[in-house]
């Protein structure tokens, strides 16, 4: 079982000239020696105009590159072998999308290879038309239109806070907790985490809150779920529509293993944006409160979240979809 840490990504911006050594390095052994693209097929006219991205990890050893063309054309996106399904690939995506909306582009567009399709449709990506062979390896072309991440899109109206959203209201049962669920997801900007037993289909698995999580996810390039579940089995042994948006969208949905030897206090909660709480007190029934503005519990629990996220483990059940 693989224990999952604490692993450092910054992303650079770069061009041709000056990183040409790292870039060539990267590419010639993730396209030519692992996939068998012809050496005068990898280097080509496009690189000395392109904007280059290089992914740094511990000890400032690069890790991965990308490049995007004038036009939003990306490409050349190659993940050396030891860094991947470690969130390399998805942190330059991010920085790719964010450069592409400051600099007003409609839309981006690439040509992924067949498996890595699921990993773009995270992104937002559409695929498009039929597949064709780019170098021997089969490809499909897809789009991603960026009007929904603009800056000048039309955003939520900042409202000031009302009383009754500070104040803490008592719940009891499994459908006051799913009703609830669904309104703080719904409020949610930029993070939900989620701390379960199991996560209870009844609140979890029913079509209203995965809806609710799936359009959140697909939101904003940086909107984030992470799930982190005691009883890791119960749930890839049972069909549960959370779980299955996790295997859909990978690089938006994460789901970890706790893994401590110190006791946890708590027994069930939800997290949004920092400020929103869903909180389950009792393991047996369904008891608890809710609280739509508590920014400073919800910081409290989130660093407690966090803590346990970095020592939990990705469960090789958890891998069902190969990326």
């Amino acid at each position: 079982m693989e224990t999952v840490e604490f692993f450092p990504i910054e992303v650079e911006r770069t061009s041709w000239d000056v990183s040409r050594e790292i870039l060539t390095d990267i590419r010639h052994k993730v396209f030519v020696e692992e996939q068998h693209v012809p050496v005068d097929e990898e280097i080509d006219e496009h690189d000395t105009k392109a904007i280059h991205w290089l992914a740094y990890g511990p000890n400032d050893l690069p890790m991965a590159t990308s490049r995007m063309l004038s036009d939003g054309y990306i490409g050349r996106m190659a993940v050396l072998k030891e860094y991947r399904e470690r969130g390399v690939g998805s942190a330059l995506m991010r920085k790719m999308i964010r450069y592409a909306v400051r600099e007003g582009m409609e839309y981006i567009f690439l040509n992924a290879q067949i498996k890595a399709i699921p990993f773009y449709e995270g992104f937002g990506f559409t695929a498009q038309g039929d597949p064709f062979l780019d170098a021997g390896i089969p490809h499909k072309t897809m789009t991603l239109n960026l009007s929904p991440y603009r800056d000048n899109s039309p955003q939520p109206i900042l409202k000031e806070i009302a009383e009754e959203e500070r104040q803490r209201k008592s719940i009891e049962g499994v459908d006051n907790f799913s009703d609830q669920a669904v309104m703080l997801v719904n409020r949610a900007h930029r993070e939900v985490r989620i701390f379960s037993h199991r996560l209870e289909p009844a609140m979890y698995s029913n079509s209203q809150f995965c809806d609710a999580i799936y359009a959140f996810a697909t939101s904003h390039p940086l909107a984030r779920v992470r799930i982190l579940v005691k009883d890791i089995l119960s749930v890839v042994s049972h069909s549960n529509l959370l779980h299955d948006l996790c295997l859909r969208l990978p690089s938006r949905i994460q789901i970890r293993k706790l893994q401590t030897k110190e006791s946890c206090l708590h027994t069930e909660f939800m997290l949004v944006d920092r400020a929103g709480i869903l909180y389950k007190q009792e393991p047996e029934r369904f008891v608890g409160y809710v609280v739509e503005y508590s920014p400073l519990e919800a910081v409290e629990l989130v660093n407690e979240f966090d803590t346990l996220w970095e020592q939990g483990e990705l469960d090789p059940e958890l891998r069902r979809l190969h990326i």
